[in-house]
């Protein structure tokens, strides 16, 4: 073919692609909400030089609360601001429960699991965590004991600083992994014991690759070309292969223990259940969904809630008058002589206010995992098509000017009424909403309440730097990007 003959070609099929795209995204009722013009193939990626969620708070100005992108030949419908996420996830929850694909995530978990699944397979495994988790303690006196427990070996491991500078992440990972370890595996496990050791250093690892990084989503856009190059994920694919076996291990020495007349933990409850099940045509209690539930329970229930008290050790740091405030309260309302409660969260209106805005400030899933519309989705004047990949934008809830009053200052008061008392804001979604909402949400808030307030019942904190120069929203930034590696001294308190 002549060159120029293949030049009018090329225009012809982009000019074909481009009519293709305004018909199917135009602006009106019944079609795609409007977003920028996508590039062949590529979409709307060369769009978004900055990190996805940063993008889309630009483009949410442009094109308003719903607007479309292209991440390859694909389209993804970005929800923005409370108003809109909440009628959303919430109002309209069956039409928005489905979850997109997301290839990464089916190459860690092979279509396994609860998290990255739809259908009767999510249903039952959802049921089965939420209900398993209730009756291994969530909500109940003996989950706090849990964590009451961990929150004094925790408190153990920074008073053998001695005052002295270290980096609080691996006494974090190893704490919030030992409540998960004693939930999901029935054993507690000590510093000093090799495989738990070996299990730090996984999740460790795991957990530092960034999750906001740009191969993962060129991974997730292009995965039959990503799959073969090198990069990120494939350090990722090799972290997972030694979770993976770990965690068969520990099902194959429950499943040798197992006593059906008393289940120790999530495992036993499963392998009970597989038991039951046994003959059935179709189940989805299968040791694979099995690896891949504990898989995922580890790592989003040891990272998020590791990093968020990472966070705010260094933000309690920086405003030290405001820790002086947390720590007279907790002096007046708690003592020193007891550990710190869930039901003294009542007693304690200010550290609640400051732990709740600690959530909403670091913002640490700025998007919701991808969900999709169950079916064709009538949504503020648009028809969204089944299938549609939707992206809840949760840093535009979180900075929202409409919901808070000073949604770019770290500012506890977003949380008290004028009277001082604690209020909830229905605003701040740390865990999402409706009914994709993340089952350890309970669990989490516990973590970061007993850990925190038993660390500064014990001990003032000071970071290395000078706090005036902490410029927290940059912190921020770079937290959610890659996370953070900083030093601080925790002082024991005078009597």
């Amino acid at each position: 073919m002549e060159p120029g003959a293949v030049l009018i070609t090329g225009c012809l099929l982009l000019l074909l692609f481009l009519l293709l795209f305004r018909a199917s995204a135009g602006q009106g009722p019944g079609r795609l909400p409007p977003g920028p013009a996508p590039l062949p193939v590529l979409g709307n990626l060369t769009q978004n030089v900055l990190p996805l969620y940063q993008s889309y708070r630009r483009l949410c100005q442009e094109y308003g609360p719903i607007f479309t992108v292209w991440l390859g030949p694909s389209p993804t419908v970005v929800l923005c601001g409370y108003e809109v996420v909440h009628d959303a996830l919430v109002e309209h929850s069956e039409e928005f429960s489905g979850r997109a694909p997301i290839p990464l995530q089916r190459q860690l978990n092979q279509g396994y699991g609860e998290f990255n699944t739809n259908g009767e397979r999510w249903r039952q495994l959802r049921r089965f965590t939420l209900t398993t988790l209730r009756n291994l303690g969530m909500g109940k006196r003996l989950l706090e004991q849990r964590v009451q427990e961990e929150a004094q070996h925790l408190t153990q491991a920074v008073a053998k600083k001695q005052g002295r500078a270290f980096d609080p992440v691996p006494d974090l990972t190893r704490a919030t992994a030992n409540v998960i370890c004693s939930m999901v595996m029935g054993t507690r496990f000590s510093s000093e014991n090799k495989t738990f050791q070996e299990l730090q250093c996984l999740i460790m690892s795991y957990i530092s690759i960034p999750s906001l990084c740009s191969p993962s989503q060129l991974y997730n856009t292009f995965p039959s070309i990503m799959h073969f190059l090198p990069g990120q994920h494939q350090r990722i694919f090799r972290e997972q292969e030694h979770l993976k076996a770990f965690i068969q291990a520990q099902v194959a020495s429950h499943r040798h223990n197992l006593d059906p007349s008393a289940p120790r933990d999530l495992i036993d409850c499963f392998l009970l259940q597989q038991a039951q099940e046994r003959g059935k045509e179709q189940t989805e209690f299968e040791d694979e969904n099995l690896t891949a539930l504990v898989n995922n329970l580890f790592i989003a229930g040891v990272e998020t809630t590791s990093n968020t008290i990472q966070f705010a050790l260094l933000v309690l740091g920086k405003f030290p008058d405001m820790q002086a405030r947390v720590h007279g309260e907790l002096d007046r309302e708690v003592g020193r002589v007891r550990p710190p409660a869930l039901e003294d969260r009542l007693r304690l209106p200010y550290t609640n206010a400051v732990l709740h805005e600690l959530q909403r400030y670091v913002d640490l899933v700025p998007m919701s995992l991808p969900h999709a519309t169950t079916r064709p989705t009538p949504f503020r004047g648009y028809l969204i098509p089944q299938g549609t990949t939707i992206i809840p934008l949760l840093a535009s809830v979180h900075f929202d000017p409409a919901s808070w009053e000073t949604p770019e200052d770290f500012n506890p008061g977003h949380f008290l009424d004028e009277n001082g008392a604690f209020r909830k804001r229905d605003t701040a979604m740390p865990f999402s909403a409706g009914k994709r909402v993340c089952p350890g949400e309970g669990l989490a808030k516990a973590e970061i309440f007993l850990f925190i307030t038993t660390l500064l019942q014990s001990f003032t904190l000071e970071l290395l730097a000078d706090p005036g120069a902490i410029d927290l929203a940059s912190l921020r930034r770079a937290f959610r990007g890659q996370g953070l590696s900083y030093e601080l001294r925790a002082v024991p308190r005078p009597a």
